[in-house]
């Protein structure tokens, strides 16, 4: 009688067979979850690089909008010098670590925080430049001057146009201004609260974007009919009286109302906020009282000690350090808010614009003969980066007509098959760790159509 079944060699070239296909099915299977999951990692750097873009398009291609690359060239008509005879007060702005500049539309610092960036010094070519803005962040437009007081250090807005009515939007319910849960748009630390809310019966709409743009440590711009400029960053809000806004000045610092500088009482000028935009790069760790003054960033206030073991890191938050955290250092780009007075962060106005950020270079397009009293000169541009582009940018704010930002976003952790080579798409994290971060670049250019169109020659 003949029994079937298999041998010992079959069974064993049968097991070979398929030891070798599920070997075949779990590499594919690995690999292609690999190239997912780095696929999924630039697709999120690519993502956040196009996001912070935008906010940087936003604000540097109105920089100098109703305003001025340089307040020091601008005078009266035919004279583009600031003129001392109408206007006592130079227009300037503080500098990064003391003293005044030109009241200009950009101010820059080459790798300023590079140390934070990059502590070890261990990337190649990494940069982490500062820019400041002046631009405006919330109105596109300027609003007309009814009259002003004798003194010239009241300035009341005229209601009837609708650029007012966009600003303000009188007619409907305001709403609740201090109170509620979640915290209502006009509470906090921007003078919001005790100079608009108190009004709540007569201000109305949509108009919160006029409150953030009027705040305080903001620059005011006044252009007269006949073409001539006054910059106050010291003002306030006064009462509201018959539904129009009134704008305060300091003290001795009013407008010269009644002269050839300023005829009557300024009817017909425009008058525009300009906000100080600040980027740079901060470690979210850093102390409170430097690079991160309104705690906005604190790690250590998200985690919540009864969701954790109680032999964990982040149980005890106040003990939490950035060596707990497996995507660390995490280095941020922010966007906030200066104070034109006196060049401090306006609290509560700290916006992430991009995590995990490797390199943040600033350049310019320059026109060394923009400002020149020369009649006809030519442009003259150049590409200026670093130092030589510093120094004129600083100096001669006037002369920029694009801004090329140079943005890189890592993956948070490092891929230990990734060495680092000192390429720009490679990110070193830990010098002690093997391996480095992805990087995905984005550059692009924006023109200064608004500074570019200002006759300064």
């Amino acid at each position: 009688m003949r029994q079937s079944g298999f041998t010992l060699i079959e069974l064993m070239i049968a097991m070979v067979v398929g030891l070798t296909a599920v070997s075949s099915v779990y590499a594919l299977g690995s690999a292609m979850s690999e190239q997912f999951f780095v696929e999924q990692r630039v697709a999120s750097s690519q993502g956040t690089s196009r996001v912070a873009t935008l906010e940087l398009r936003q604000d540097i291609s109105r920089a100098g909008l109703f305003g001025t690359p340089n307040a020091s060239l601008v005078g009266g008509p035919g004279v583009n010098r600031f003129e001392p005879t109408c206007d006592p007060i130079a227009p300037e702005l503080p500098r990064l670590g003391g003293g005044n500049g030109p009241m200009g539309a950009f101010q820059y610092y080459t790798n300023e925080d590079i140390a934070v960036l990059d502590p070890d010094s261990v990337n190649v070519g990494a940069r982490a430049d500062r820019l400041r803005v002046l631009t405006s962040m919330y109105l596109t437009e300027q609003l007309l001057v009814s009259s002003t007081s004798i003194n010239g250090e009241v300035i009341v807005l005229q209601t009837g146009n609708q650029a007012y009515r966009r600003t303000f939007a009188w007619g409907g319910t305001a709403g609740p201004f201090t109170s509620g849960s979640p915290p209502d748009y006009l509470s906090g630390d921007l003078n919001w609260d005790t100079a608009w809310g108190s009004e709540a019966g007569s201000w109305k709409g949509i108009g919160q974007r006029g409150a953030r743009a009027f705040q305080s440590g903001s620059v005011l711009h006044v252009e007269t009919p006949e073409g001539r400029h006054f910059f106050r960053s010291v003002f306030g809000k006064g009462a509201n009286v018959e539904n129009q806004i009134r704008l305060v000045l300091a003290a001795g610092d009013g407008l010269p109302i009644g002269t050839a500088c300023l005829p009557g009482a300024a009817e017909g000028s425009t008058i525009a906020p300009l906000q100080w935009v600040e980027y740079a790069i901060i470690d979210p760790f850093a102390p409170a009282d430097t690079s991160n003054p309104d705690d906005f960033l604190k790690f250590d206030g998200i985690f919540f000690g009864d969701l954790a073991d109680a032999d964990s890191p982040i149980h005890d938050v106040h003990a939490l350090t950035e060596a707990d955290l497996l995507e660390s250092p995490n280095r941020v780009l922010v966007r906030r808010i200066l104070d034109a007075n006196d060049g401090s962060v306006k609290a509560n106005s700290t916006q992430v614009v991009a995590e995990f950020v490797t390199h943040f270079e600033v350049s310019f397009i320059v026109d060394a003969n923009s400002g020149s009293t020369t009649s006809g000169s030519p442009p003259l541009l150049s590409l200026e980066t670093g130092a030589t582009a510093e120094a004129t940018v600083n100096g001669n704010p006037e002369q920029v007509r694009s801004v090329i930002i140079d943005l890189g976003i890592r993956s948070p952790l490092e891929d230990p098959s990734l060495q680092y080579d000192g390429s720009p798409t490679r990110f070193e994290v830990d010098k002690d760790a093997q391996g480095s971060a992805r990087v995905r670049h984005l550059r692009i250019e924006v023109p200064v159509m608004s500074v570019a169109r200002r006759n300064l020659g």
